[in-house]
């Protein structure tokens, strides 16, 4: 795959967003997380929500551990013009104070737009492709 420089960058920018994603959602930061969606964003967190509906289930769901981490990887991107679509590797773990953990695997698949010269997720779905739930060990 042979990229100008300005894809090169386009690029960068569209894994710049995506890890900001998986950072807010760690920092519980759900302002930040807003910043990743365009205002008319489609998250597909089992049902279709809105950028700001989707932040507060985040909420809801992320309220419940002690700490989270999503770890991300395995880029894919396809880059046309001013849009992008995007698969990318998910990891997370979800631990409570009792010392429970779950953790999903999968893929987040994006649509995403250049909107006044930033990238933006336009439509996010997440593809659950496998979860566990167990106690662990200090």
């Amino acid at each position: 795959m042979d990229l100008d420089a300005g894809q090169l960058a386009d690029r960068q920018a569209i894994v710049a967003v995506i890890d900001r994603y998986a950072t807010s959602l760690d920092a519980k930061d759900y302002e930040r997380f807003r910043t990743c969606f365009s205002e008319d964003a489609v998250i597909h967190y089992g049902e279709e929500l809105g950028r700001d509906e989707a932040a507060a289930y985040a909420d809801s769901v992320l309220s419940q551990y002690a700490f989270t981490q999503h770890l991300l990887g395995n880029y894919d991107i396809a880059l046309d013009g001013d849009r992008a679509s995007a698969r990318t590797y998910m990891h997370a773990s979800h631990i409570t104070s009792e010392g429970e953990i779950w953790v999903v695997g999968g893929t987040y698949v994006d649509r995403l737009e250049r909107r006044e010269g930033e990238w933006k997720i336009v439509e996010r779905a997440l593809e659950a492709k496998w979860s566990e739930r167990r106690a662990i060990s200090a």
